[in-house]
């Protein structure tokens, strides 16, 4: 009986370094996607920034924002954007950045499959960029529905850029 229990001691301990290792090796593979993904160009002029993004609104046909912002700095969906507006399909979500007090421009692409996994919606609220709670929530489906084009492209108050395009 005591050289069966001493023997799953070993099994349970190999169990748990194996998925410490699978964990770690997750986490790895994460960091390093992520960091193929996102570039970061300190010391961007503004006119550089802002040609940038021109550059990117102008792959649209139909360069309206899905989401727009209201007087009260809230996001919601532009008015007449109910049919397809861009053909094709939507691949992915791409974010360009630029901040205005060290001239930071950072470019981050964020594949759909991705997108997907994440349960529930992506929700622009209180969190991101200073909107409030109540914000809009938005679904990989409803990027689907309305096509590749710009997601939102806004300036804060203090001078920053963001210009979110689904392509």
């Amino acid at each position: 009986m005591a050289s069966s229990k001493r023997r799953w001691l070993p099994i349970v301990a190999g169990v748990l370094v194996l998925c410490g290792l699978v964990i770690a090796g997750g986490a790895i593979m994460s960091v390093i996607y992520f960091r193929d993904r996102v570039q970061i160009t300190q010391g961007t002029p503004r006119a550089n920034a802002l040609a940038q993004l021109e550059a990117a609104r102008r792959r649209f046909p139909d360069p309206r924002p899905l989401l727009v912002m209201d007087d009260d700095r809230r996001p919601r969906f532009t008015d007449g954007l109910t049919e397809h507006r861009n053909p094709g399909t939507v691949e992915a979500v791409h974010v360009i950045a630029w901040d205005a007090d060290d001239g930071a421009l950072v470019s981050l692409s964020l594949p759909m499959w991705l997108l997907r996994l994440k349960s529930g919606p992506i929700q622009f609220g209180q969190y991101a960029s200073g909107f409030d709670d109540h914000g809009v929530r938005l679904d990989p489906k409803d990027l689907d529905r309305y096509g590749p084009g710009v997601i939102i492209d806004f300036e804060e108050a203090g001078g920053d850029l963001v210009l979110l395009t689904a392509q």
